[in-house]
């Protein structure tokens, strides 16, 4: 990251600190966001599943084996260690499991993932929606292989993986699927290829469909992206959490994009 993008991410996020107003749900006026703010992404209980996917990834941050990785995204591809992968890549465990109660609250049947990369955040996806499939989006067949591993140890058999380049394997598979209910977008995190995905799983959700985006504020590019996207008539409602983003489908929500502490 070059020292641009360093200064923007600390200014944009004492800004946002000091900023944001609807900490707990307060101030949200829809009953069915402020029950999934306050009772379900404010949730601090441990399930069950949390420490069996936590251990996979304490060995994925030990792990001293080498893998050359195919890159379609910001970086060049090159052989990394699997441990400097998942300290820099991974989601934190503390969004990965927002997202497993948030998974777990909307219980969709057709989960998006793009962006596998060693696949922790699918499998959190993967026991949320089970026993409905996960669909996993990775140009790198190495951490594919890498995220399989993963997936055999916990014993979880509903993840499908899309090993390829997500523009190429994403317009095909929303072909067969016409409705998306829960996605993922952390892949690319470049201006172009956020607008690109979300434009593409936009066409495909339902009034009950919700999208979130990663790393909204990782750049100025990616905040661009994101006030963009909420600005598209199609979403109704949205959180800004700052380090991810939450977008909501439904007509009858008020129109508004809540910025939130977490």
């Amino acid at each position: 990251m070059n020292l641009s993008d360093c200064l923007y991410r600390a200014s944009s996020y004492l800004r946002h600190r000091l900023t944001a107003r609807n900490t707990l749900g307060y101030g949200v006026h829809s009953p069915y966001l402020y029950n999934i703010v306050h009772f379900i992404l404010y949730d601090n209980n441990r399930y069950y599943c949390f420490s069996d996917i936590e251990q996979q990834r304490q060995r994925l941050l030990r792990a001293s084996k080498t893998v050359y990785v195919d890159d379609f995204g910001t970086l060049p591809s090159s052989s990394r260690r699997l441990s400097d992968i998942a300290s820099s890549s991974l989601m934190p465990a503390s969004q990965a499991q927002l997202v497993f109660r948030l998974a777990n609250f909307l219980r969709p049947d057709v989960t998006v993932e793009l962006g596998t990369n060693l696949g922790i955040t699918a499998s959190y996806l993967a026991v949320a929606a089970s026993p409905q499939p996960v669909y996993t989006f990775e140009g790198s067949p190495s951490l594919i292989s890498e995220a399989q591993s993963v997936w055999n140890t916990l014993k979880l058999q509903n993840i499908n993986a899309v090993q390829g380049n997500i523009d190429l394997t994403l317009p095909d598979f929303l072909a067969q699927h016409p409705v998306v209910d829960f996605a993922i977008i952390d892949a690319n995190h470049t201006f172009e290829a956020t607008l690109r995905y979300f434009s593409l799983l936009a066409r495909h959700t339902s009034p009950k469909s919700v999208i979130l985006i990663d790393d909204i504020h990782h750049n100025r590019p990616m905040a661009q992206a994101w006030k963009q996207i909420v600005s598209d008539p199609r979403v109704t409602s949205s959180f800004d959490f700052y380090h991810f983003g939450v977008l909501f489908f439904d007509p009858q929500l008020l129109r508004k994009n809540y910025r939130m502490n977490i």
